[in-house]
């Protein structure tokens, strides 16, 4: 894969009117943060989706990153909250948390990450994860935030969704079992 052989790809869906692209993330894939920032200058309207690794990055950093790549695309960010995965390539990443572990460090990051993209400095003490003035200087331009799409099927996921996430479309599935997913996670 190539610069040249992504821009094709980013401009002709940017040309033809598509709303975002997912960037996939994890060791098989290119890095989606700077696969995104190549692209950004090259396309005008089209979206990028990138993930958020909760545990494996810190809420704060990624709330900068988040805050820069929103600005420098005017707008253009979207944000997938990337829980799970691989549990062999969670390891890898260092992080050696269970099901219900990522869920509650995911939790804790979205109310550090919402908080600190709304301008505010942070103090919080959770059970994974603790911050001190924790804060961005350059606010995104989506307001409050970007925002967050989420995987997963799980009531964990559900609950981490929210009311303010968006769900992912599942499309490994068969239209009757995301049916069935979709309204057991509602």
């Amino acid at each position: 894969m190539t610069l040249n052989y992504l821009k094709q790809v980013a401009q002709a869906a940017d040309s033809l009117g598509y709303h975002g692209v997912l960037i996939p993330t994890g060791r098989s894939c290119e890095d989606s943060w700077v696969i995104a920032s190549a692209l950004v200058p090259l396309t005008e309207r089209l979206r990028y989706l990138v993930a958020i690794r909760p545990g494996i990055i810190s809420p704060t950093v990624s709330a900068r990153m988040a805050a820069t790549l929103d600005r420098l695309s005017g707008g253009r960010l979207l944000i997938n909250v990337v829980t799970g995965g691989d549990p062999d390539e969670n390891r890898g990443d260092g992080s050696f948390l269970d099901h219900s572990e990522r869920y509650e460090v995911t939790d804790e990051f979205l109310k550090i990450w919402r908080r600190v993209l709304q301008g505010e400095s942070v103090d919080f003490e959770g059970k994974h994860l603790r911050v001190q003035n924790a804060k961005a200087l350059y606010p995104p331009v989506q307001k409050p935030y970007p925002p967050l799409y989420f995987g997963g099927s799980s009531q964990a996921a559900a609950r981490s969704r929210g009311r303010t996430g968006r769900r992912l479309p599942d499309l490994g599935r068969t239209a009757r079992r995301r049916g069935a997913k979709t309204r057991r996670c509602a």
